[in-house]
């Protein structure tokens, strides 16, 4: 029981530290535009993202091939090398961000959770069917909680959304602890 709630825990800091850039976003969004349009793309955006990951990794499994899965733990360490080589580098990457329906929202905040998705489907492919879902309520759970902060925050958008922005640099290093995870914690650990 105590390794499920760990899992739980791992994945829900995985999806926070991958949605740190998103928090920021949707500070900022509540500062332009309506806060409830907001928090809602935030939220539909957060609830495709899970849904895919799950659905990929679920396929990837029935698939008859899990000698493979293993290998999926390149695309988060990948990603996150590029983020750290990124930080070095100091490359600055601020989208603009535009006033609009809920749906450009969406399509905003499914742009920026690529790195979620790169993270979430490994882990969850590489993963027991319980683990699975103790993986999934933690992440649903880091995603409700963003929307919380971002909601609490709102009055206090101005100061919070440069803190959290710096909280970002945070989250390649946890990609690559992720993708190293999942390579040396599946069926490639016989190679």
């Amino acid at each position: 029981m105590l390794d499920h709630a760990l899992f739980a825990v791992s994945a829900g800091i995985a999806m926070i530290s991958t949605n740190l850039d998103n928090l920021a976003v949707l500070l900022g969004l509540i500062l332009v535009m309506e806060q409830r349009r907001a928090i809602v793309g935030f939220a539909v955006a957060q609830t495709i993202v899970l849904s895919l990951a799950m659905t990929v990794a679920v396929g990837l499994n029935q698939s008859g091939l899990p000698f493979w899965i293993g290998y999926l733990g390149l695309v988060p360490l990948v990603f996150g090398l590029r983020g750290i080589w990124h930080q070095f580098r100091e490359a600055d990457n601020e989208g603009a961000v535009s006033k609009g329906a809920v749906t450009s929202v969406v399509t905003l905040f499914l742009s920026l959770s690529i790195d979620s998705f790169a993270v979430m489907t490994p882990l969850l492919a590489d993963s027991a069917p319980s683990y699975r879902v103790v993986a999934s309520i933690g992440a649903a759970s880091a995603a409700a909680l963003l929307v919380v902060v971002a909601a609490w925050g709102a009055p206090h958008a101005k100061s919070l959304g440069p803190r959290v922005a710096r909280l970002d640099r945070i989250a390649p290093y946890i990609m690559v602890c992720v993708g190293l995870y999942i390579l040396f914690n599946s069926p490639t650990d016989m190679l």
